[in-house]
């Protein structure tokens, strides 16, 4: 910055304000998921925590990673 300006406690704050508000509009929570598709991703989950992890093993056959 060439000429940086010093600012007082309460527009910092208003300036903190505006953009708390901006961001919580921006990244406001998608709708809700229908149904069958939570399903699905639910099913994904539980087939990955069975799958076997794919990981190459070192010569002791131990995982590496």
């Amino acid at each position: 910055m060439p000429h940086p300006k010093d600012i007082d406690r309460s527009h910092s704050r208003a300036i903190m304000k505006v953009i708390g508000q901006q961001l919580r509009a921006s990244l406001k929570l998608e709708p809700e998921q229908p149904e069958s598709f939570r399903g699905q991703i639910e099913r994904l989950r539980e087939l990955e925590e069975r799958s076997p992890a794919i990981v190459p093993a070192d010569e002791d056959g131990q995982q590496r990673g």
